[in-house]
């Protein structure tokens, strides 16, 4: 018999003794006399002996089951703890940073760890004005060069140049973003990342490298000799009939290895960790000798022989004689060799005093009566020599032929008589003005060439605006006048004076006429030209440049004109029912000025003392900006400025320059700017005066 069967049976028949043993003790019994004794004892031990049923046995997979069902529960509950505990740390950490920048996010280097925006600004701009203050440092030959990180005019601010530049408005947005695109995952990867790693976000830099080296050679000008070719000088002698040929000599020289230097100094621009950079030179041979042209020599009478000959345009003759053919005459360098030919320098500069049929085109512009246009003032046609294409018509056809044609290029005119209507030119979208009263009289006549020549622009729906293309080349060849800037030790020409004027006039304009600006810098420190601060638009070419879209159907024409010492800019058009809305700058973080600067130069007698920059204080500035179109869209965005505070500038003269390249003056300049108004400067921002030093 199995042992289970045992067990039901034991468990049969003491649950029968029991039951006997309670049905033999009945309660009336037990109520009306004395119980037995011994009955009462055996039914308690039979009912305290009955055992409990114990449940029916589980199979092992039942088993497995329930086990797996209850670490399944631990398991899910322990997540669920976990993740709660893991979203409330996500969302009470981004909450902790919430419109602040989570930690090791740089930029430039600089910690932005818990800033705000305007803090974060506020924060590089400040490691970059205290990088940039020493300015960009040289040594050769034994000798310090420092270049200013801004040039400095002596009468014009206009015409300062900055040779860095660093636009951090989309990193600053970058940092602020980062961290926060939307994927909790992603998101906290990228947060766990950059306290890991420091996250170091790219900033726009603009490097001037053709400023920089016009500046290193100008300071090293009496150390290093320029390598000289040799020349042909060819001239027709009228009495013998004959041509006389001279050789110019060559000598070596040396060059500088910029290109290295310029790689280590952009290094340190990305870093903001300015050290002197050592230049160094290479010994350049001359790529033309006399060897070169003495062979030459005997081919100039064959090449005289083709002359005179004639250049034509448009029915026009202009007579090329021997004597002026003979000028043209040099040794070149073509394909490696060195060949007879017309030198495209001499050719340049003489055929254009030979035949002066080029002209600017003129844009036209609006003939107004009261507050509306009453038709254009057509514009007219421009010319400009080609001269490449002319020269190689010349070279190809001398010995075959004595006619030969200009060719030159048409500039036609925009504005030419068309109907305004049709042109949706008819009434008046925006208005700008600026002030340039105290500016002297090379910026005067370079402000009213830059009114004349962007008068009359005509910008298609859909085109951008290109101030510094619009204005050309900004050469005397064009008729700019240039204003003296300091280069190291000494005073050098440069042309961008009275520019900013017109770029900050057409800012305004574009601003008031609810255009979509799409480039705009504002100057390195505050110009009294151009208060309020933040209001203002810096161009320099190559850059920076000013730019604006046309986002109208219509065109949109800028009539430009000088009133006093008023710039006025009326952009025309066909108002389209935006509502713009410009609100006046916030100017905050104002900066007291550095010391003076004091620069030694040989361009002063010894002990006299020019001071060409007045100081300014530093100071940040925001102009918001909102457009509300027909269709009830809205466009917003603030332009945020930041000035350096600036040190004014003295040239010192000296009989020879020490191992630097001039000292800090103990001069301290106090400059107040109460409510944010205009720093306290000289009118007209640089005027300069002599005086004896001490």
């Amino acid at each position: 018999m199995s042992k289970r069967k045992k067990k039901k049976k034991s468990q049969q028949s003491k649950e029968a003794l029991r039951k006997e043993a309670v049905k033999t003790v009945e309660p009336e019994a037990i109520m009306k006399e004395e119980p037995k004794p011994d009955a009462v004892k055996e039914a308690l031990a039979a009912i305290k002996e009955a055992p409990k049923e114990d449940p029916p046995p589980e199979s092992g997979r039942n088993s497995n089951i329930r086990a797996m069902l209850t670490w399944s529960i631990t398991v899910t509950v322990a997540f669920a703890i976990l993740a709660g505990l893991g979203a409330f740390a996500i969302l009470g950490y981004g909450r902790l940073y919430e419109n602040r920048v989570f930690p090791g996010v740089r930029v430039l280097n600089v910690r932005l760890d818990g800033l705000t925006a305007e803090e974060a600004r506020s924060a590089v701009h400040g490691a970059i004005d205290a990088s940039l203050k020493d300015g960009l440092r040289f040594r050769y030959d034994g000798r310090d060069i420092t270049l200013e990180a801004t040039t400095v005019a002596q009468n014009d601010p206009d015409a300062s140049r900055d040779l860095v530049q660093y636009d951090i408005e989309e990193s600053i947005v970058a940092a602020l973003s980062y961290g926060r695109s939307g994927s909790v995952v992603r998101d906290t990867l990228l947060r766990w990342k950059a306290r890991v790693k420091p996250a170091a976000l790219d900033v726009n830099i603009f490097v001037d490298e053709e400023g920089i080296r016009e500046g290193i050679i100008q300071a090293t000008g009496d150390q290093v000799t320029a390598v000289q070719n040799a020349a042909l000088s060819v001239v027709w002698n009228e009495e013998t009939g004959k041509t006389e040929s001279t050789i110019r000599e060559s000598s070596e020289g040396e060059n500088l290895r910029l290109e290295i230097a310029l790689a280590e100094l952009r290094e340190q621009i990305e870093t903001l960790n300015f050290e002197p950079i050592e230049l160094s030179s290479e010994t350049v041979r001359p790529s033309i000798t006399r060897e070169d042209i003495e062979p030459l020599i005997d081919d100039v009478p064959m090449w005289i022989d083709d002359a005179p000959f004639t250049l034509t345009y448009e029915g026009r003759e202009y007579i090329v004689s021997k004597k002026r053919f003979a000028s043209w005459i040099g040794a070149v360098e073509k394909e490696g060799n060195v060949v007879l030919s017309i030198d495209p320098e001499f050719f340049h500069t003489d055929v254009r005093a030979l035949a002066p049929i080029e002209q600017s085109a003129s844009k036209g512009s609006l003939k107004i009566e009261g507050d509306r246009v009453v038709s254009f003032e057509a514009g007219t046609t421009g010319y400009a020599i080609k001269d490449d294409e002319t020269l190689n018509g010349i070279l190809e056809g001398l010995g075959s032929t004595s006619e030969f044609p200009i060719i030159a290029e048409r500039v036609e005119a925009s504005l030419a008589g068309q109907d305004p209507e049709r042109l949706g030119i008819k009434e008046i979208i925006g208005i700008g003005r600026s002030n340039f009263a105290g500016s002297p009289s090379n910026r005067r006549k370079n402000i009213a060439l830059g009114v004349e020549k962007v008068n009359g622009s005509l910008i298609a729906p859909g085109e951008e605006f290109s101030l510094l293309q619009t204005l050309g080349d900004i050469t005397a060849a064009n008729g700019w006048l240039a204003e003296l800037v300091i280069k190291g030790n000494t005073t050098v020409p440069e042309y961008g004076g009275g520019l900013c004027q017109i770029g900050t006039t057409t800012f305004r304009a574009a601003l008031q006429a609810g255009m979509k600006i799409t480039e705009r810098r504002n100057h390195s420190y505050r110009v009294s030209y151009y208060e309020p601060a933040g209001t203002d638009a810096t161009i320099y070419e190559p850059s920076p440049d000013f730019r604006f879209m046309n986002d109208m159907e219509n065109y949109v024409l800028i009539h430009a004109y000088l009133s006093g010492n008023e710039v006025i800019y009326e952009f025309w058009g066909t108002k389209d029912g935006r509502e713009v809305t410009v609100s006046d700058p916030r100017i905050y973080n104002i900066t007291s000025p550095p010391p003076t600067k004091l620069v030694e130069t040989l361009d002063l007698e010894p002990g006299k003392k020019r001071c060409t920059e007045s100081a300014h204080a530093g100071a940040d500035a925001a102009l918001d900006y909102k457009i509300k179109y027909a269709d009830g869209s809205v466009h917003e965005e603030t332009f945020f400025s930041h000035y350096r505070a600036w040190q004014a500038v003295c040239l010192v003269g000296v009989e020879s320059l020490s191992d630097g390249t001039g000292g800090e003056g103990d001069e301290s300049t106090e400059t107040t700017d109460e409510d944010g108004g205009t720093p306290v400067e000289d009118e007209g921002s640089g005027e300069t005066t002599d005086e004896e030093t001490t």
